[in-house]
Parts: structure tokens; C-alpha cells; sequence
């Protein structure tokens, strides 16, 4: 499997497919050939907008032309031949940003001798292209399949202060890779970031006076060298300090503002892989944690029509004033589906924190490279 303000392109491919030259009984027909679309650019006889449908042509008595459709999961073209034989198809990239090149051709409609194979098309906007093109039957191997492009992986932050980060970042932290970007958390003079516009993503991700250092910052340091080159990591950062669950259900103050953050990335494109979630300090032993942390997950699947993405949730540290919360964490990858807990054994309190309840500076680094490997676990990259 395998977002400064960023923009990213969508492409859209479209399949153009001949038509044979008969209703029946043709001896011969050509496959489909697939082709990169511009951005809004035009296919066949149906212009492509920012969310372009491909070109549909019809071949008069011999059959149908190919058909493709744009848009955040935008799919290539089929094609099928008229009853000479058909053309190579197309399938959709990985990502919903674009469409792959050329797929499985459509079995023959009957009565044509042969039939060639379609053309490799444009590469999808996800980290993987189109399959191969189909054979026509009787005919010759399928195309190759499209190359990859670019694309958005979305993940959102939530939970409390331990995904927003106690320890204070360090200089190595900072580092910046254009490739890695976050959504404002609110105004920073410190980074120049803006709230609710797409900046690099540096640390502090969330509230700029703690200028602190949280799992998602490493999660993304070490996942970008995974993702395939020219793709773009987006964090949504949605934790909030000394919150309880109640704060983040559906009906309360901060599930809206969770959902219209979350929407501002798919707007652009990008893709919500992953739910990052660390949080229980405020509901400490709370029996009923469970179910709400449940109720949450599925309110914010169903809104963003996320299907079964992964979910990930960290442990409290062991040495913490709440470390009694961690068999009710451990209840959850029970009750909702693909969770993984996120282990907290062997990192340490910050030796700051009087309240002990915060993993100190090279915990959290830790701590962020466990959510990366668990993730590429889960969607078995």
C-alpha cells in the first residue's frame, strides 16, 4: 500500500479505445490504449475537470468506446471491443489522488479473430501505477502497466498531551523536509505557521508555546523514507492538553473542529491512512473509556468515509501516575477493528515533569518510530 500551502495535482488518465469495424463477425480488432489526462485536461468527447471524467467515444455499430472517471479515487478507463475483441482497461493507483495506467483488458464480445493488447497508459497518482494491459483474445501480452506519481498520505493526531508533546524539541529536531507537512495548530511566531493553513512540518505541531516534541513528529521523520519518492506526508495535529474523551465525541465541543481539519486535507487531495491516538490521563481507570474511545473511532470513520484504516493507540508510560489505564488501552484492538496498541515498555518519564505523567524527550522520539512500525504492519508495506 502503499500535505508553506501545498497544492497537489491530480492526474487523470483516460482511455481512448478503437472501435472495430463491424457488428459482427470483424476479423480484427484493436485494444484500448490508455493516456495521462491533464489536470483539467479533456478526454474524447468529455472534458476532464478538476476532477476529470475520460473520454467516452461510441464506435457506431461495433460497440462501445472506453470510459474512465477522475475524482479522489478516480479510476482508468475500460474498454470494450466491439464484437471483434477488446481493448486493455485501466484500474486505479493505490492512493485516491489519481488513476493508474492501463489495467485488465474486457474478455471479447465474440466473432473477431484477434484482438491487440492496450498500450501502457500515464502513471496513476498513487504510489503504485496501473496493472498491465489485457490481451485481446487471440492476441498479443497486455501492455504495461502506468508509472507511479505522486500522491497525499493523510494522518491525524489525537488525544492529549503525550501526542502533543511535553519535552522540549531539541535542534535536531527541527530539521526540515519539504516532503513532510502539517496543518496549523493555531498561530506560531515561533515556526511563521498560520493556523488552518499547510506549512513544513516542524515541531512544535501543536500548541506553540510548549515548543515541544511529540510522537507524530518522528512517526513522519522515519515513515517518509517508506513512501515512494515525490509522495507527500500531511499531519493533521488534533490533540488537545488535559483533555478528557468526552471533549473529542461526536456532539462535543472539538469533534466538528476534528472533522473540518480533517476534511481541509482531503480537499486537497490527500488520503486519511492512518488514526494516531494517544490519550486517557483525564480518564484515568474510567471503565466506560473503552466504549467512547470506540464510539469515536466509528463517528470519525463513517464522517470521513475512511473505511477500515488503521488505528493506533499508545500505552501510558509504565512509570506514570496513570500507568493503572493501560489494561483498559489494551482492551481496544478487541473491540475495534485493525487497532494496534503502541507499547510503552522502557520509556521514561521526563525527569522534568512533577505531575509524572509525560515520556520525556527520547521517549517520545522512540515512541514515534514505534507508531511508524506498527502502521507499516498493519497495511503490510
Amino acid at each position: 500500500m502503499r500535505s508553506k500551502i501545498f497544492v497537489g495535482s491530480v492526474l487523470v488518465s483516460l482511455a481512448l479505445v478503437a472501435c472495430g469495424s463491424q457488428e459482427n463477425g470483424g476479423t480484427t480488432g484493436t485494444g484500448g490504449q490508455s493516456a495521462s489526462g491533464g489536470s483539467t485536461g479533456s478526454g474524447g468527447s468529455a472534458s476532464g475537470g478538476s476532477t476529470g471524467s475520460g473520454g467516452s467515444a461510441s464506435g457506431g455499430s461495433t460497440g462501445s468506446g472506453g470510459s474512465a472517471s477522475g475524482g479522489s479515487t478516480a479510476s482508468g478507463g475500460s474498454a470494450s471491443g466491439g464484437s471483434t475483441g477488446s481493448g486493455g482497461g485501466a484500474s486505479a493507483g493505490r492512493s485516491g489522488a489519481g488513476s493508474g495506467g492501463s489495467a485488465s483488458g474486457g474478455a471479447p464480445s465474440g466473432g473477431g479473430a484477434s484482438g491487440a493488447a492496450g498500450r501502457a497508459g500515464g502513471g496513476g497518482a498513487g504510489p503504485q501505477g496501473g496493472a498491465n494491459g489485457g490481451a485481446g483474445r487471440d492476441g498479443a501480452a497486455g501492455g504495461k502497466g502506468g508509472n507511479a506519481g505522486s500522491t497525499f498520505h493523510v494522518f491525524l493526531l489525537l488525544g492529549q498531551s503525550n501526542m502533543a508533546g511535553y519535552p522540549k524539541a531539541a535542534t535536531a529536531d527541527k530539521v526540515k523536509n519539504e516532503r513532510i507537512r502539517v496543518l496549523g495548530f493555531d498561530d506560531c511566531s515561533a515556526t511563521g505557521r498560520k493556523a488552518d493553513q499547510w506549512d513544513v512540518a516542524v515541531p512544535p505541531l501543536h500548541e506553540c508555546f510548549a515548543g515541544a516534541i511529540g510522537p507524530g513528529d518522528y512517526f513522519s521523520k522515519t515513515l517518509i523514507d517508506k513512501v515512494p519518492a515525490g509522495d507527500t506526508i500531511l499531519l493533521v495535529p488534533g490533540a488537545l492538553s488535559g483533555k478528557a474523551i468526552a471533549v473529542f465525541s461526536k456532539g462535543a465541543e472539538k469533534y466538528d473542529w476534528i472533522i473540518k481539519r480533517a476534511k481541509n486535507a482531503q480537499q486537497m487531495g490527500g488520503v486519511i491512512e492512518g488514526l494516531l491516538f494517544h490519550q486517557g490521563e483525564s480518564d484515568c481507570g474510567n471503565s466506560a473509556w473503552p466504549m467512547k474511545v470506540k464510539q469515536l473511532v466509528s463517528d470519525l470513520k463513517a464522517d470521513l468515509k475512511l473505511g477500515d484504516v488503521p488505528f493506533l493507540v499508545g500505552e501510558l508510560p509504565y512509570d506514570s501516575a496513570c500507568k493503572n489505564h493501560n489494561p483498559l488501552v489494551n482492551m481496544l484492538p478487541g473491540m475495534i477493528p485493525n487497532t494496534t496498541v503502541i507499547s510503552a515498555q522502557g520509556l521514561a518519564l521526563d525527569a522534568g515533569d512533577t505531575s509524572n505523567f509525560h515520556f520525556g524527550h527520547d521517549a517520545q522520539v522512540e515512541l514515534g518510530k514505534r507508531y511508524e512500525a506498527a502502521f507499516i504492519k498493519a497495511v503490510g508495506w
